[in-house]
């Protein structure tokens, strides 16, 4: 499947032009996706707590942001 690169102030123009039951689909698809990263960020916190300290890091003092990145980037390592 083909990669099509959008910037996100084109998403977030398109979820305007969404009829509400399209705004409400959109809205459970980012939900579950939250869900299942903390769900994920959960099952393998010894493991990033372990990859914080490796990369002199403290797992608590990063914000929500800055740990969904780093997941991001180790995941994305694994490939």
């Amino acid at each position: 499947m083909a990669i099509i690169e959008v910037k996100d102030r084109e998403i977030l123009r398109s979820l305007d032009q969404l009829s509400p039951a399209g705004r409400r689909a959109a809205l459970l698809k980012l939900v579950d996706g939250m869900e299942r990263l903390d769900r994920l960020i959960e099952r393998n916190r010894p493991r990033l707590e372990a990859v914080c300290r490796a990369r002199g890091l403290d797992v608590l003092k990063l914000s929500e942001d800055e740990r969904d990145a780093l997941v991001d980037e180790i995941l994305h390592e694994r490939g």
